[in-house]
């Protein structure tokens, strides 16, 4: 009898240890500044995620609300964790803000933002703000995926006079994103094994909108990692980023032979120069 309880707290032990891991997922929380509101009111909606110990590198999901009872009015990534916005959030479609970002080397910790959305309500009513097909990948280089418990939020809004309540004003945005980095890179797992540029920073204020990836003189908006069109060892390129509010800025690379050839080209030009202003000199002279 002892034998057989022996036998039957290792089998539990076992369950324990190998399962833990479902029972401590990881949580995407909708958390809201107020809860009860009146009709044309304001309330700001956080997403946050709690990695419970896990490294998570890419997140994913729709996060769904009622048009008939709240409306988006501006959301903020400028303090999300996200490094590389495969699908930035926005407001294109109606009722659906849906959202994919990845952090290369993962994040593990117990609170951060991924997100943020101010909200205007409109009608009456109880409604959810509710998070679906979310999708959240481990930083173990198998793409492992890890389950999410999931916290919605719930707002009650009242019948009433329009409190024409307005967004919080803020201050403008007047600094650029952090200063980055240019890699060129070729990989047989990417574009064919030919010559790409990665690159990526961050914008605290009001987030980064877009790039623009310049060879030579000729110049486009890209994501990264961008396939180059230029694919010889002779290269000069330039890539700028913008945040939300306009503000920039660029970083550059270039390679060893575009520089030995600036300064052939100054070279001889120097010595055109100060050989017809020889000849000019001599000439007078005469």
């Amino acid at each position: 009898m002892k034998k057989n309880f022996k036998i039957k707290l290792v089998i539990i032990f076992i369950f324990a240890f190998f399962f833990s891991r479902n029972v401590l997922a990881a949580s995407l929380e909708l958390n809201t500044d107020k809860n009860t509101l009146q009709e044309n009111g304001t309330f700001t909606l956080t997403l946050s995620l709690d990695t419970e110990g896990d490294s998570i590198n890419t997140i994913e999901g729709d996060l769904k609300y009622d048009e008939n009872f709240v409306k988006p009015e501006t959301l903020n990534i400028g303090n999300s964790f996200v490094s590389f916005w495969v699908e930035k959030p926005d407001f294109e479609t109606p009722g659906i803000i849906h959202f994919s970002g990845v952090t290369p080397g993962g994040i593990s910790a117990p609170s951060s933002e991924v997100f943020e959305v101010v909200f205007r309500t409109k009608n009456a009513g109880d409604t959810s703000l509710s998070l679906e097909n979310v999708n959240l990948f481990l930083n173990d280089g198998k793409g492992s995926t890890v389950e999410a418990k999931i916290k919605n939020a719930d707002i009650k809004i009242n019948q009433g006079e329009n409190s024409n309540e307005t967004v919080n004003p803020t201050l403008p945005d007047k600094i650029p994103p952090e200063k980055f980095s240019i890699i060129r890179a070729e990989s047989p797992s990417l574009f064919d094994n030919k010559y790409f540029i990665a690159f990526s920073t961050v914008d605290k204020g009001s987030g980064v909108d877009y790039y623009q990836v310049c060879e030579f003189f000729g110049c486009v908006k890209a994501s990264s990692p961008f396939l180059l069109r230029n694919q010889t060892p002779f290269y000069y390129i330039r890539v700028k980023a913008y945040d939300m509010n306009g503000n920039s800025i660029s970083s550059s690379l270039v390679s060893l032979w575009f520089i030995l050839a600036f300064v052939l080209i100054f070279l001889v030009l120097f010595m055109l120069v100060f050989y017809f202003y020889r000849r000019y000199f001599h000439f007078n002279k005469l």
